[in-house]
């Protein structure tokens, strides 16, 4: 087996924007950990196979275990001296089927893939039919009971704007719990109902907690303005636990 540590990237190393994609059920989120997979450990895996040497790579955004990804953005400086090209595609040969990398472009000095990024788009996506679908099992979450889609559109807007969202989640650097929702909607499209949220930054969980909040007004157990008052309280405790992950899905970074 190489020894990958005994490279770096050297002084003169280009920064790489890559697009990532990926089926997040069988890891345990994006970031790193001893002892399991994840996202991030597969992609600097296969960047150490092939370049022979030991590259970080730095994330948009920390998907929890479970959750998708069609837009996740990372960036990493490599030594490599062949072009991208053919670096897109010797990794996307050697990664696992449930990733790849969907666009590689260099990347300004000054780049970075989680402090530059300006929003963050999520969708949570619930199938809302009697009977759970084989096919989309690991991607919609299957609610068997019917759901109001228009009274959770309207809960949904009262969490626009800037707030403390500290009854929706918790802070993954730091301790503020100020968050900026720019968009949010709740969409029907056919038997699946799809929640959009567009935010500067999200709390740990956040998108979960506040669709399975959603998911209350929905069966009419409260009403849209409560969730008004669950978010003024900022108290965790009155917030619904948050969806099952595998809705969820990090659809683009906005830079």
């Amino acid at each position: 087996m190489s020894d990958y540590r005994v490279r770096a990237p050297a002084p003169s190393a280009r920064k790489v924007k890559a697009i990532v994609e990926y089926d997040g059920t069988r890891y345990a989120g994006f970031q790193q950990q001893p002892n399991v997979a994840t996202i991030q450990g597969e992609l600097e895996r296969v960047l150490a196979e092939v370049t022979q040497q030991k590259t970080k790579t730095v994330g948009a955004g920390r998907t929890d275990a479970g959750v998708h990804a069609r837009g996740q953005v990372v960036h990493f400086l490599t030594g490599w001296k062949r072009s991208l090209r053919e670096l897109h595609g010797a990794l996307n040969a050697l990664l696992s089927r449930d990733v790849v990398i969907r666009e590689m472009t260099l990347a300004a000095p000054d780049f970075h893939a989680r402090f530059s990024a300006v929003t963050r788009e999520y969708r949570y996506a619930i199938l809302n039919q009697e009977v759970r679908s084989a096919l989309e099992d690991r991607y919609t979450y299957h609610h068997s009971q019917p759901l109001d889609a228009e009274s959770m559109g309207k809960a949904l807007a009262h969490l626009v704007g800037v707030h403390d969202f500290a009854s929706f989640g918790q802070p993954t650097q730091g301790d503020s719990t100020v968050r900026e929702i720019v968009d949010a909607s709740c969409a029907v499209d056919g038997p699946r109902i799809h929640i959009d949220v567009t935010a500067n930054a999200f709390l740990r969980r956040m998108v979960r907690r506040i669709v399975g909040t959603l998911l209350l007004v929905g069966r009419g157990e409260l009403s849209p303005s409560d969730v008004k008052g669950v978010l003024q309280a900022k108290d965790i405790s009155l917030a619904a636990a948050p969806a099952p992950a595998q809705g969820l899905c990090l659809v683009r970074v906005n830079y």
